[in-house]
């Protein structure tokens, strides 16, 4: 086993070729699911809350700080979908 430098770690000896592509392609896919669970979070729980303005039972208090929340949710997914056309991805 090749021996460390001090001050370096094994991220710092990380190898190349065939084998840190692969890492490389491992670390988007991951990202990429951790997105793709995120944004699905998000569509559910605001599904959640629109079906929570429909219910009579909830006060007028509860009604405001739903709909502030939807109106979070809508800003987060816009900043996102601009973020994602930046980048030049599109749906």
């Amino acid at each position: 086993m090749e021996n460390l430098q001090e001050g370096t770690t094994l991220q710092d000896n990380e190898a190349t070729g065939p084998l840190g592509k692969a890492r490389e392609n491992l670390e988007v896919f991951a990202d990429n699911l951790i997105l793709q669970d995120s944004l699905r979070g998000m569509v559910e729980w605001l599904l959640v809350l629109k079906d929570v303005l429909k219910s009579d039972e909830i006060s007028d208090l509860e009604r405001e700080q739903t709909l502030s929340e939807i109106k979070l949710l809508e800003e987060a997914w816009s900043n996102l979908a601009d973020s994602f056309r930046e980048k030049g991805i599109s749906a």
